[in-house]
């Protein structure tokens, strides 16, 4: 059975207005789906849980830690393997990878790098974000520009 991405979209709209409507349950403004906040409030859940410590959560985190990024995880791996695409790659240095993976989430935990998060905080009205929006928008474009060229030589 395969579910296109505008009935996928309109299914979680959908549970996520039921859920709203009948059960109270209500995101905080601008939260998004942001893998690094996700992350951190997942981390975050854990340890606080574990030792009793006092980390910093989004309050829809307070009780239940937020399951997104678990979630995505097994789905992709799932859609991956129904589609015999799943294949375990070796990367020519994993320390650097794992370097540039704890410095995207960092940077972006302190700037706000969700785009989706961005978006929704433009929209609220917030001038930094668009300009932070833009900003990344911009960073994107060099980015893939100076990598496509690299990779052309």
């Amino acid at each position: 059975m395969r579910i296109s991405p505008l009935v996928a979209g309109l299914i979680g709209g959908f549970v996520a207005a039921l859920l709203q409507a009948f059960f109270n349950v209500f995101p905080p403004p601008a939260y998004g789906v942001c893998i690094a906040c996700h992350t951190r409030d997942l981390v975050n859940w854990i340890v606080n849980n574990l030792f009793g410590s006092n980390l910093g959560l989004a309050p829809v985190s307070k009780a239940f830690p937020v399951l997104t990024v678990v979630g995505i995880f097994i789905g992709a791996f799932i859609a991956a393997n129904a589609h015999k695409e799943f294949k375990l790659k070796e990367t020519h240095n994993p320390i650097v990878g794992f370097v540039l993976g704890i410095l995207v989430i960092i940077f972006a935990l302190l700037m706000g790098g969700c785009p989706l998060r961005e978006t929704i905080r433009t929209a609220y009205g917030d001038i930094i974000a668009f300009i932070s929006l833009i900003a990344m928008f911009i960073g994107v474009i060099v980015a893939s520009e100076v990598y496509l060229k690299r990779k052309a030589w």
